[in-house]
């Protein structure tokens, strides 16, 4: 590990000999007891040695002293994206949350290496539901299919798809019905490792009548998504959770707050009381849901059918249904206007 780093103090000299060695992979910038201070990339030398004569002068104003790092707990959460990440940065130094000492560097061959590692496997099926009109994304939606739509230059339901496969699931069921063969189209060119089968719905089947599609196709337990929710999190323990509970449906919730800013009035016949700003907390359904199979036998004919309306009639036949609870920051939704603008740039 200690290859990459270089003192800050280094001159431009050592930081080319060390890069050269290194075959052009960059350079972690430390102080003392390997606390991070920045990187300095090939990129970083060139463009200073281009502007002027700096090979005996240190490298304190060379290297980017805003850079790009991770935590040792996000490393699991976020191993998908780290993969485009490292493609454009070589390396990427994983700090202790709280020193910001350097506690590990990852390269793009260690990241693949721990992919092929993860012992997390899930070893299921995942259903993404991508039927829908999307019509609170018009006109977005007018042109391309919600799935299709990018964010941080890169199809929502690839986020969703990178997420699933590193914990190994065993194929995902992909139902389409609007705009169907843009979709068909998109992963007959781009499917790659993913092991996809598309269902077509030859009607709109809602959220989830187009299960009963795949009565004969599911083996076992099975996740259900949202085609615009992105969820970071351990799909393994989702599944423990739901196993070991002997649920015949988990629902994934958050906690959200929503903060009042006025005070309010309880008022119930003669009672009077006033809450200066209060603070309202729910757990909300973020769209992820992980089923038995045996609640496909519930779904008895190809029609409309809305997951809520399953939900119901689950509780009414005894089916007992539990909620496992993420945190609000591991999840995001992109299916309204103001949150899809919210994160099209953003990495998630």
């Amino acid at each position: 590990m200690k290859k990459f780093f270089i003192d800050h103090n280094s001159s431009t000299r050592k930081a080319i000999t060390k890069i050269n060695k290194l075959g052009g992979q960059g350079l972690i910038v430390v102080e003392r007891k390997n606390i991070l201070k920045g990187i300095l990339s090939s990129y970083d030398l060139r463009k200073a040695i281009i502007n002027k004569n700096i090979l005996n002068k240190n490298i304190n104003k060379i290297y980017n002293k805003k850079p790009q790092y991770i935590f040792s707990h996000e490393i699991r959460k976020n191993i998908s994206d780290l993969y485009s990440k490292l493609k454009k940065l070589g390396i990427l130094p994983v700090v202790d949350k709280k020193t910001y000492k350097i506690v590990d560097i990852l390269t793009y061959k260690k990241l693949k290496n721990l992919k092929h590692k993860n012992l997390e496997k899930i070893n299921c099926s995942v259903v993404i539901m991508a039927g829908g009109k999307g019509t609170r994304l018009k006109p977005y939606t007018e042109i391309l299919p919600k799935p299709l739509l990018p964010i941080n230059k890169k199809p929502a339901i690839r986020h969703i798809l990178e997420k699933f496969d590193y914990y190994s699931p065993t194929k995902f069921f992909l139902t389409v019905n609007y705009k169907a063969e843009i979709l068909k189209s998109y992963f007959h060119e781009t499917q790659g490792s993913f092991n996809i089968k598309i269902i077509n719905e030859d009607k709109p089947l809602g959220t989830a009548g187009s299960l009963y599609l795949l009565k004969n196709k599911i083996k076992g337990p099975f996740f259900l998504t949202n085609c615009d929710t992105i969820v970071n999190t351990n799909y393994f323990n989702i599944l423990n959770f739901h196993l070991k509970n002997k649920n015949d449906i988990t629902t994934v919730v958050a906690k959200k707050v929503f903060n009042i800013p006025y005070g309010v009035c309880n008022i119930e016949k003669k009672n009077f009381q006033f809450v200066e700003k209060p603070k309202l907390k729910f757990k909300v359904n973020v769209g992820l849901y992980l089923l038995s199979k045996n609640i496909l036998k519930l779904i008895k004919k190809k029609r409309y059918l809305d997951f809520n309306t399953l939900l119901i009639n689950s509780l009414k036949m005894k089916k007992k249904v539990g909620y496992y609870e993420i945190k609000d920051r591991d999840w995001i939704d992109v299916g309204q206007m103001d949150k899809y603008k919210k994160f099209i740039n953003k990495n998630i």
